[in-house]
């Protein structure tokens, strides 16, 4: 997402805990820090006209559930949101998205049964609540929000092809990391596009 806004012309800030993480093929000015500490996420949201959330938990699910990982990152969608809603307000920054998952909020009632065994058995249910209240978070601001719900992603090719539905409707089980960039590339530019809605992402057969 990031390396398509340079490449437009686009100014881009990454904000990061681990700078070893950002794309090797082109530099992105990043500011390294800690999304729970509201002092760093006021530095990387000030000058800027939009901001994108992509907050998750690191942890390994399997690990988790197997109980050889608990160390704590609890919250940290709903502390990190909370502290870019707050930098946004204070900078003046309209335009907020915010990728959360398929299952949360408007589609929680859709998930299969199949998806909330998973995720039970993957001890998941924290992180699921933590996506739920970050949300509600975006919802009750007053900035230019929108709600991205992508279903599972994988590492997969651009292919272009993407549907996004407003309705909670839904194609394919998974959609790249690739195709999702690109649907929040487009929704930006656009400026007005999917305002104060949720949106449910999720890939097209080729």
């Amino acid at each position: 997402m990031a390396l398509t806004l340079l490449a437009a012309g686009h100014e881009v800030t990454a904000f990061v805990r681990d700078p070893r993480k950002l794309p090797t093929q082109q530099p992105i000015p990043a500011i390294v820090g800690d999304a729970a500490n509201a002092e760093d996420v006021a530095k990387a949201v000030a000058g800027h006209d939009a901001v994108v959330i992509a907050l998750g938990d690191p942890r390994n699910p399997v690990l988790l559930a197997l109980g050889a990982q608990r160390e704590s990152c609890a919250h940290i969608c709903e502390k990190g949101t909370a502290n870019v809603i707050a930098a946004a307000k204070a900078a003046a920054v309209r335009r907020l998205i915010c990728v959360t998952s398929y299952g949360v909020g408007d589609t929680r009632a859709v998930l299969p049964d199949m998806h909330k065994r998973i995720f039970r058995w993957l001890r998941l249910t924290e992180q699921l609540e933590d996506k739920e209240r970050q949300e509600a978070l975006v919802r009750q601001s007053d900035l230019d929000w929108t709600l991205v719900q992508p279903v599972g992603l994988t590492d997969g090719a651009l292919t272009g092809r993407w549907l996004a539905s407003a309705t909670g409707e839904r194609r394919k089980r998974t959609i790249s990391r690739a195709d999702l960039a690109a649907f929040i590339v487009d929704t930006l530019l656009l400026g007005g596009a999917h305002m104060r809605e949720s949106v449910v992402v999720s890939g097209l057969p080729i």
